[in-house]
C-alpha cells in the first residue's frame, strides 16, 4: 500500500519517507542548497503569497477560511491540478497495477517514472503542525480523487 506522509522540513529524514516533495512557496533560508532534504520542489501546490501572508504571517483568518480559499486557489491553477492528478493517478496505479493510467499522467511521464520507484511519498512544508497546514489539504485532495 502506498503511504502518503506529512512532515515539517525540520523533522529528520527517514528511509521510510520515500519520495520527498517540498510544497512550500519559499525555499528555507536556514538550509544551505547543498543540504536540501527533498527530491522535488512543487511550488505550484503551495498557497499564493497573499494567502500565505494573510494566514501564516498576519493571522487575519481562521483555518476554515484558509482551507476554503486554498482549495479554491488549487482548483483554479492548471499546473497544481496536473500535479494532484499525477499523485492521485499514482495512488490508483499503485493500488491496482492493472488500472489504465490517466492521460495527464502519460503527459507527465517523467514524474511517473520517478514516483513509481517509491512505496511512500512525503509532502514537506515549513509548518510544524500538519493539522493546520496546506499539506494536510493536499493529502486529502489526493486521496479523495484516487
Amino acid at each position: 500500500m502506498l503511504i502518503i506522509k506529512l512532515k515539517s522540513l525540520k523533522e529528520p529524514v527517514e528511509n521510510s519517507d520515500g519520495l520527498r516533495i517540498l510544497i512550500a512557496r519559499y525555499r528555507p533560508r536556514y538550509l544551505p542548497k547543498e543540504k536540501e532534504n527533498w527530491n522535488h520542489w512543487w511550488k505550484e501546490l503551495a498557497p499564493s503569497r497573499e494567502l500565505w501572508k494573510e494566514y501564516i504571517k498576519d493571522k487575519k483568518m481562521e483555518w476554515p477560511e484558509y482551507k476554503r480559499r486554498y482549495i479554491d486557489e488549487i482548483q483554479n491553477n492548471h499546473q497544481a491540478i496536473q500535479l494532484l492528478q499525477i499523485l492521485s493517478s499514482f495512488v490508483n496505479d499503485y493500488e491496482n497495477k492493472n488500472k489504465h493510467i490517466h492521460q495527464e499522467l502519460k503527459q507527465q511521464e517523467r514524474y511517473h517514472h520517478l514516483i513509481q520507484k517509491y512505496d511512500s511519498i512525503t509532502l514537506l512544508c515549513h509548518c510544524k503542525d500538519e493539522t493546520y497546514c496546506h499539506r494536510s489539504i493536499v493529502k486529502e485532495m489526493i486521496l479523495k480523487s484516487s
